[in-house]
């Protein structure tokens, strides 16, 4: 006959167990396996890149905007560990900063030891710490450093989102930088029937990534509402599909195929997007439209050059969207006509195409000088 343990039993075998003594080792040793530099992008990014003509390399060949090919290298940290009483950890946790000092570090608990790192800035160097966790104990290993080489596009993986890179991280032409960390784009990050089908939105991992690596703050939507126009491209959203936390601005834009900033229809939105970038409290944003290529392109196209891009910075940082899914291709060619903005900057006044960007924007936009510069100020 089978023996019956009676319940009380077993809950006293469950008491016993959780009142049982953790062993928690005196001698612990956490080594860091070290790395070596490598570029973000990977071969394939790399010949767009360094092409002599990008368009007319992506008209000649079907799979660019057709398949995602964005995501960056990564870098897989390891580790070892040996301790007293050969026990394995509870956890891992791996801090990585900027400054040795890990004053505002990602962390990351993992378990077994390695892990696998995107997103991190192009020529920046990180300093690496792994903490072995045993219950209520923590011991640290050696600090290592790493520093990814390569130019930008800082090109990014975020589970889920089409289409994203940071706009910083170019060396301009008159010596100052770009500065990574601050100003995102990407595509949508939601969608449904009706008008906007299109997928690009997070998962949980993607929206991680967003909240806790990029740490956004805001969320400027480009997309139609049906109070803009009558087309609802946002689905009906109020707010942020990142959550409550992050401030969500609506500046709803037309592309209808002309230039995105000589339709009065978009002028108010034009301003409310430089007034909401004039204000450092609003950073680290991120900003899209439905597949982040025209009226993200035509936005993060200005704003690099008011910063300081040059043409071939500016045509490359635009063309790096057929590397990802967004359905046909985009060429530089077209926005350089005579109907599209690049035109439209290009024989505005100014020495310099920073002085032309900006001359544009307030003649054309209205939009005020003093929101322009601050702008600039913050951005390089």
């Amino acid at each position: 006959m089978k023996k019956i343990i009676p319940a009380l039993s077993i809950l006293n075998v469950f008491v016993l167990s959780m009142c049982a003594p953790h062993v928690i080792p005196t001698e612990v040793n956490v080594h860091l396996n070290s790395v070596e530099s490598f570029d973000i992008h990977d071969d394939s990014q790399r010949v767009l890149l360094e092409a002599e003509d990008p368009d007319e390399l992506i008209a000649s060949d079907i799979r660019y905007g057709r398949v995602s090919n964005s995501k960056p290298n990564f870098l897989r940290l390891t580790w070892t560990e040996t301790n007293d009483t050969n026990l394995d950890a509870d956890n891992y946790e791996v801090l990585i900063s900027e400054d040795d000092s890990f004053t505002s570090p990602l962390r990351y608990i993992v378990n077994p030891k390695q892990i696998d790192i995107y997103n991190l800035k192009v020529n920046t160097k990180y300093y690496f710490r792994v903490g072995s966790i045993h219950y209520t104990s923590i011991f640290n290993s050696n600090v290592i450093d790493f520093t990814f080489s390569g130019t930008a596009p800082r090109n990014l993986f975020i589970e889920g989102v089409q289409n994203v890179r940071d706009l910083g991280g170019w060396t301009l032409d008159n010596g100052r930088v770009y500065k990574q960390g601050l100003i995102y784009r990407s595509a949508q990050f939601n969608y449904g029937g009706g008008l906007n089908t299109y997928e690009s939105a997070p998962n949980k991992k993607g929206l991680d990534a967003l909240l806790n690596d990029l740490r956004i703050v805001t969320d400027i939507d480009l997309r139609k509402t049906k109070a803009f126009n009558g087309d609802d491209e946002v689905n009906g959203i109020t707010s942020s599909p990142l959550g409550r936390g992050v401030y969500y601005v609506s500046a709803p834009m037309r592309f209808n195929n002309e230039n995105i900033f000589t339709q009065d229809i978009n002028k108010e939105s034009i301003r409310l997007f430089f007034e909401t970038l004039s204000d450092i409290r609003n950073y680290p944003m991120v900003f899209h439209c439905v597949r982040g290529t025209d009226r993200t392109g035509a936005l993060a196209y200005v704003l690099g050059a008011l910063v300081g891009m040059n043409k071939r910075q500016l045509m490359l940082d635009y063309l790096f969207s057929n590397l990802s899914n967004i359905g046909s291709p985009v060429y530089f060619n077209r926005i350089s006509g005579e109907d599209f903005y690049v035109y439209g900057i290009d024989q505005s006044e100014g020495d310099t195409l920073s002085e032309k960007a900006k001359n544009y924007l307030i003649n054309t936009c209205n939009v005020p000088a003093s929101t322009i510069d601050a702008v600039i100020n913050i951005l390089s």
